[in-house]
């Protein structure tokens, strides 16, 4: 069977043969992730922009261990961290795409949407692509985003929605609480907020990151499979 036609039958349960077994490995990627851009609050003054340098360097890393997952390869968590020197095109990729979300979003919701979808697969771009100059890795994205970014945003849909049923499931329990006791500020906070966290890394993001490696992946081969039609030299005919 063609690779096209074997892309066309990708579904859910071939996402979920892909990541089978990983799941642990995704979240577990998260939370270090995550523990380490919570650390760099913790720096006086440069706190913010130290948080969102790492924030941007590690979700390049996650979202590249969750395309290995995806692609069956053996994931390692040292694949978590890019190479040092990456850092300031990562830093600088992050700047513009953020930037023209809050700038288009300004104007109209939607197009700081569509201009933040178009931009979806830039760090699988630069996790694969080290060496592509910025302004390729943009242009590739806006390319290969063409035509799905309707899944990408109801796949992001699907993952705030799972957030919020866990803070639902925290608010639920605070009001339970509160049907047998005097529920203290600091239990508020816990049980609102940890539900939700758990939620997050547990399945939200892990699950977003996996099918957007998965739309990625499935894009991407498809554009080279297009290529390389179009290069193909034709066929000479040979006079009778």
């Amino acid at each position: 069977m063609q690779i096209t036609k074997q892309i066309e039958k990708m579904d859910t349960l071939s996402i979920k043969s892909k990541s089978k077994g990983k799941w642990f490995d995704i979240v577990l990627a998260n939370v270090i992730g995550l523990t380490i851009v919570m650390l760099g609050f913790f720096i006086p003054v440069l706190s913010f922009a130290l948080a969102l340098i790492i924030y941007s360097y590690m979700q390049t890393g996650i979202y590249g261990f969750a395309l290995q997952t995806y692609q069956g390869q053996n994931t390692d968590y040292e694949n978590l961290f890019l190479p040092f020197n990456l850092i300031l095109k990562i830093l600088c990729l992050k700047i513009i795409v953020m930037a023209g979300i809050v700038l288009w979003g300004l104007l109209l919701i939607v197009p700081g949407i569509i201009y933040g979808l178009n931009y979806s697969f830039s760090a699988f771009i630069l996790f694969e692509n080290p060496n592509l100059k910025i302004r390729e890795i943009l242009k590739t994205s806006k390319t290969l985003t063409n035509g799905k970014k309707m899944q990408i945003f109801l796949l992001s849909l699907a993952s705030i929605a799972i957030v919020c049923l866990g803070a639902s499931i925290g608010v639920g329990l605070y009001y339970l609480f509160g049907l047998f006791m005097v529920v203290p500020t600091y239990l508020t906070v816990i049980l609102i907020t940890l539900p939700t966290i758990l939620m997050l890394l547990i399945v939200a993001l892990p699950f977003f990151e996996i099918y957007l490696a998965g739309i990625y992946e499935s894009v991407k081969i498809k554009n080279i499979e297009k290529n390389a039609k179009q290069n193909k030299p034709a066929k000479k005919v040979s006079k009778s």
